[in-house]
């Protein structure tokens, strides 16, 4: 049997595709250079108390000018090390996002690390949307004794992909033994109404699951609830019920000042958008803490890390106060 050659111009066309198709290769699987952001390691002197930090950075968008990731993850940066909290419930991460966090914060661990790989092909290429809830914590501090992420309510998705209620979850050992094992629930929760207030029902449900699993361990819940305590379905369903696992909103309400506005959403105006913060902390009862702090930034104007002011609570060995 002879071999048939191909035609000069076919040959041609040919090597222009696997050039083509060369260069594309090269361009998107070269590793971009990262652009160093020289900060100061962390260095806290020894302390029992546990600073608890929910961050919604939000995510990488493109066209985003003056309010690029590019232009404001320096300044995120500068923020974490100044606020030095020992974990760091972050939401709307994208998986590059996390990666340039990855070698900024190395005094850190992070949760989930990678997406798994599924029968389904749908939920691999999927997997990665349920890594945009990041969960930090520091090496010194703590050991990661299990964990798990996913979507809360997988057959009721809505339209923004970063809010369908993706939830990671990480229980977490005190090395200095000061506290009880801690079970971390970091979430970004909907927007709609109807599936809010579902979907902190099913977040308590997954909760309580890893109650029984891990029965001396307390919970933290945290994150973006694009929702107040105005919101009073969604508010009470959050805060769990006895029989689920009851929690506190780290909040003190009684420290609101008539007219101040306590919103958490600036949307990089310096402008609160609602009475009320919509990023929140719970906590077990058990769990002694100082009332949460909405972080100012400290940047010039028309600068800003992120859409959201983060907020902080810290907690304290011993007894809560009644």
């Amino acid at each position: 049997m002879r071999l048939r050659y191909l035609p000069h111009r076919t040959t041609l066309f040919v090597i222009f595709l696997a050039a083509v198709a060369g260069v594309v290769a090269f361009i998107l699987l070269k590793p971009r250079p990262m652009i160093p952001v020289i900060q100061p390691a962390i260095h806290r002197p020894a302390s029992p108390d546990i600073r608890v930090l929910t961050a919604n950075i939000n995510l990488l968008r493109p066209h985003e000018g003056i309010h690029s990731w590019s232009a404001r993850r320096g300044m995120l940066i500068k923020v974490l090390h100044h606020i030095r909290a020992d974990i760091i419930g972050m939401q709307a991460s994208t998986p590059a996002q996390t990666a340039w966090l990855v070698a900024h914060l190395p005094a850190y661990a992070h949760f989930p690390d990678g997406a798994a790989i599924h029968r389904n092909l749908v939920s691999t290429l999927a997997g990665p949307l349920s890594t945009w809830n990041q969960i930090w914590s520091r090496r010194d501090r703590f050991r990661r004794i299990a964990g798990t992420f996913g979507r809360v309510r997988p057959n009721h998705p809505q339209n923004n992909p970063t809010e369908n209620t993706y939830f990671s979850l990480e229980v977490l050992h005190d090395r200095l033994g000061r506290f009880p094992d801690l079970i971390v629930l970091d979430v970004h929760l909907r927007h709609w109404e109807k599936n809010a207030a579902k979907s902190a029902e099913k977040l308590h449900e997954i909760l309580s699951k890893w109650q029984n699993r891990f029965p001396a361990a307390k919970a933290i819940l945290l994150g973006d609830m694009n929702h107040s305590r105005s919101d009073h379905a969604i508010y009470q369903a959050l805060l769990g019920t006895p029989t689920t696992v009851p929690l506190t909103d780290t909040f003190n309400y009684a420290l609101h000042k008539p007219g101040q506005q306590w919103g958490t959403w600036e949307n990089y105006t310096n402008h609160v958008y609602s009475p009320w913060p919509t990023d929140l902390i719970f906590v077990s009862p058990q769990l002694a803490h100082r009332p949460a702090k909405i972080i100012p930034y400290h940047m010039p104007p028309s600068q800003f890390p992120s859409k959201h002011l983060f907020v902080l609570t810290v907690l304290t060995p011993g007894t809560p106060k009644k």
